[in-house]
């Protein structure tokens, strides 16, 4: 391969790029609300396996998804807390339409 001034300029562009990538990273601050479902999940959680170490199965009422698609990882992180240190979990998402009656 024979290197010409271009591809000596373009290459070091590119690595130029690449680096400010790697510092956008490196300065990334977490979303305030993302930080607070996090600590909510991990508070949760520990109160859900202290009253729970004996349980053979634990059902937790299944936090709706999020509304955009950004945030589905994020989503799927905080089930992961919510859950950790569980054997068993069964998460039960319901329509929003559940009717109490006097006999129930």
């Amino acid at each position: 391969m024979t290197w010409t001034k271009e591809k000596l300029i373009s290459e070091k562009t590119r690595n130029r790029e690449a680096n400010v990538g790697v510092r956008d990273l490196f300065n990334m601050k977490p979303n305030q609300s993302n930080v607070r479902r996090m600590h909510t999940a991990v508070k949760l959680n520990e109160v859900v396996v202290n009253k729970s170490q004996e349980a053979h199965l634990v059902l937790l009422n299944m936090p709706g998804p999020p509304k955009n698609r950004e945030g589905d990882e994020n989503y799927m992180e905080f089930l992961e807390v919510l859950m950790e240190g569980l054997n068993r979990v069964l998460l039960v998402r319901g329509g929003g339409r559940e009717v109490i009656t006097i006999y129930s």
